[in-house]
Formats: C-alpha cells, structure tokens, sequence
C-alpha cells in the first residue's frame, strides 16, 4: 500500500511541527543506515530524507533506502542532489527546484529531464521551493546558489512569495550540511508572515535549543542530518526531537 506522504505530514503540521532525518548514503554504510533509522524511529522521527549533495551512486542509495525501509514504516522521501541516482523503493520525492541558483539547470533544467520519467513511475511528489542562506557550504557550492544574506529578510520572502504564487508546496530553508550555523529564526518568521506554505528547515540544528528556536520562529518541519553522523548521537536527536514535538 501506497504511502500517502503529504497528506501524513500535513496532518502532523496541523497540530505540532514535525521532524525528518536526514541520512546521506555517501557518509555511511547501509548497516549503519539502517542502525541509525532503527534509533531514529524509536525516538520518534517522523520520517527520512535520503540523499546528499554528491558522492550519491545507484548502488549506495538502492542499499541505504531498502536498509531504512525495513527497519521503519515511516515515510522515506528521496532528497535529491547531482548526481542521477534514483530507488523505486521511495515513498516520495522532494522534487525541489533552488530557486536561488545562478544555473537554470537547478531552478529548472533538472526538473525536466526527469519529469516524464517521474510522471510514468508510482511515486508522489513533493513540488518545493529550495532557498539556500548563507554559508551555503557544498550544496550552496555545487547548486552555484546566489547566497541569501542572513540579514535581508526581505530578498528571501520574495522568494517564498514567489514559490507560492507559482504553485509549489513546500518551502525548504537550507544553511548546507555542516553548517557551523542554521537559518536566523528573524528570516524563519519573515517568511512565515509572508507565505501560508509549510516551512522545511535543515542545515546547522545540533542542539535542542536551536530547534526550539526555529519552531517557535514557525518552522514546521524541521531535518536534521549532521547530528545522526556521530557515533554517540541518541542522546542529542532525543532531545531535539522532544522539543519539536512538544511545542
């Protein structure tokens, strides 16, 4: 039976913000994948992301997406990155077009050579405005991202207007993976007061006090991917977890 992945987050949203973890196939073993979703799951996540921003190969996303499947029955939503990799084991695609990217490969390009293909297959897709904020680090590098400053608001709810006005579901906020720093809560609630879109955001949230600081901003879906690449991360994720459900 199909999952029907939006329609669950959006009753999640409804009543509290919700979590997603993100795991790269690049940075780990599918065992330990699988170790990591197990752990995640029992604390409470409310679904995955799989992907990364490169080193992605058909074998090691196919093996960390079946190791995620069967060890959870949480959504498992594929985050795509540069490199042509897909599993039909996906429950949804993030089908994101980065909206501030100097190259119309990543705003559009992209998109159309693998929407005939998507459109033929079974999967749901996620259609969501991607804004990368500074420092960006590799995905701001690789998606040639014109950076949005910390410190204009304004630049970047013209562009979660824009996402609305043009149709698409989602808005994600991203600092990049290891991020010594997340999205300023200031610009999390800018764009809140801007746009009736469910807010994603991801990059720099390692500790329970970040995240409680960007779901009272108005985040609503918040993914955490740098925290579960520690050898001792339980302890960390439970705390973050607890807070985005809690508020």
């Amino acid at each position: 039976m199909l999952l029907q992945v939006q329609k669950i987050l959006d009753e999640i949203i409804i009543n509290r913000p919700a979590h997603l973890t993100l795991i790269d196939p690049a940075k780990q073993s599918a065992e330990r994948a699988a170790e990591v979703a197990f752990t995640a799951d029992e604390l409470g996540t409310d679904g995955f992301l799989i992907g990364g921003s490169s080193g992605i190969s058909q074998t090691n996303l196919s093996h960390t997406v079946d190791a995620v499947k069967a060890v959870s029955k949480k959504p498992v939503i594929f985050f795509p990155g540069q490199d042509k990799a897909y599993s039909l084991s996906f429950d949804a695609v993030l089908y994101i077009s980065l909206l501030n990217s100097r190259n119309v490969r990543y705003v559009i390009r992209s998109q159309a050579e693998s929407s005939l293909l998507l459109k033929r297959l079974n999967v749901e897709l996620l259609p969501t405005g991607y804004l990368i904020v500074s420092p960006g680090m590799r995905a701001g590098e690789i998606g040639e991202a014109d950076l949005l400053d910390r410190e204009n608001n304004w630049v970047a709810s013209g562009y979660a207007a824009a996402a609305e006005i043009m149709g698409l579901k989602y808005l994600y906020l991203e600092c990049g993976s290891g991020s010594p720093v997340t999205v300023p809560p200031e610009m999390v609630k800018a764009v809140k007061k801007t746009v009736d879109l469910p807010l994603i955001v991801g990059g720099g949230i390692r500790t329970a006090a970040v995240a409680k600081q960007l779901v009272e901003a108005g985040a609503n879906i918040l993914v955490t991917g740098n925290v579960v690449e520690r050898h001792e991360f339980k302890q960390r994720l439970a705390e973050i977890i607890m807070v985005v459900q809690n508020i």
